[in-house]
């Protein structure tokens, strides 16, 4: 008999054992984040979406959260202490693009759900393969799709101490690449980049007031082709000036050809130059021309590479380039 009750009892503990493991190897159904309702506060749930932004990381006070959007709508993940530590030590802090699974307990304050992430290992990162887009495709892109685009470098400044923006253009096609400057342990040193230089980078689409940007994950994937001292036409779309017209008014142009004339304004200088064919256009350059390197050496014969935007003054075509390094000196066999 004593034997008896032994063995009834060891069966129900493995029995206990075998439920607790078949409900830790059965994946929790996936949430939606538009389902959630307030009689959902502090259940323990799943949802699965994509990282949206960089994350807020605050070391000292150990506070890590990002946004997560999924096809129903978009929530905030926190997690703290220990969880961010481990996350940290892991090297797997969510990055814009990020494919996330994540299990927590959900908070719903006015009608605002967030979930807290409580422990390391109920976070699961999957980085997708990115798509090689031209710039001007960018605002057709989903949010949060991972895309690789090249542009040129014209703008840049800083937000504060915690993000730099650099304003890419590719033709007539112009976003932002955010550089995250508070997030070094995860993303690595911030590349140095100067206007002018040539930029490939592979990031997460984001928005900001309507427009596109493109949020890198990592230092690596940004690179970057120094400007070469305004000797070298890199990057720039040359086309004969032949192939300009009235119908590329408005457009961002690029042509080479030799300097037959040069003549200072009162805003700046206007140059005439001649391409092999023997075709003329006007180069109008105002602010740009005062900060050239060659303004004050440049004379006739010498070759120029310029790019801008094609206008129509009083019925003639003229390039205007907007900065420096839209013109440049080309050496003979260019």
């Amino acid at each position: 008999m004593r034997l008896l009750k032994v063995l009834t009892v060891l069966l129900a503990v493995t029995g206990v054992a075998a439920l607790v493991l078949a409900s830790q190897a059965t994946a929790r159904p996936v949430t939606l984040i538009s389902s959630i309702a307030p009689s959902m506060n502090f259940a323990y749930v799943r949802v699965e979406g994509i990282v949206i932004d960089y994350p807020s990381l605050d070391s000292e006070r150990e506070y890590l959260s990002f946004r997560l959007r999924d096809s129903g709508g978009e929530m905030r993940v926190a997690a703290y202490r220990s969880t961010v530590k481990a996350l940290l030590n892991q090297s797997r802090l969510p990055m814009p693009g990020d494919q996330v699974i994540v299990e927590g307990t959900l908070r719903i304050r006015d009608d605002e759900p967030s979930l807290t992430l409580n422990v390391a290992d109920a976070l699961w990162l999957t980085t997708h393969e990115a798509r090689l887009l031209d710039l001007a495709a960018l605002d057709a892109a989903a949010l949060g799709s991972r895309v690789t685009v090249a542009g040129q470098a014209r703008r840049l400044r800083s937000v504060g101490d915690f993000l730099r923006v650099v304003t890419l253009r590719q033709g007539d096609a112009e976003a932002d690449m955010l550089i995250p400057l508070s997030l070094q342990a995860v993303f690595g040193m911030p590349p140095e980049i100067a206007v002018g230089d040539w930029i490939t980078v592979t990031g997460s689409v984001g928005e900001y007031r309507g427009r596109r940007q493109v949020l890198p994950a990592r230092a690596d994937h940004v690179f970057a082709i120094p400007a070469r001292s305004n000797t070298v036409a890199h990057g720039f779309d040359l086309r004969p000036i032949s192939a300009f017209n009235h119908d590329l008014v408005g457009h961002w142009v690029a042509t080479a050809g030799q300097l037959t004339d040069i003549r200072e304004i009162k805003q700046g200088a206007l140059l005439e130059i001649e391409d092999e064919t023997g075709n003329q256009i006007s180069v109008v350059a105002f602010d740009a021309w005062f900060s050239w390197p060659f303004s004050q050496t440049v004379t006739a014969g010498d070759r120029l590479a310029v790019q801008g935007v094609l206008v129509d003054y009083k019925g003639k075509l003229e390039i205007q380039p907007q900065l420096p390094i839209d013109l440049l000196w080309l050496r003979n066999d260019e």
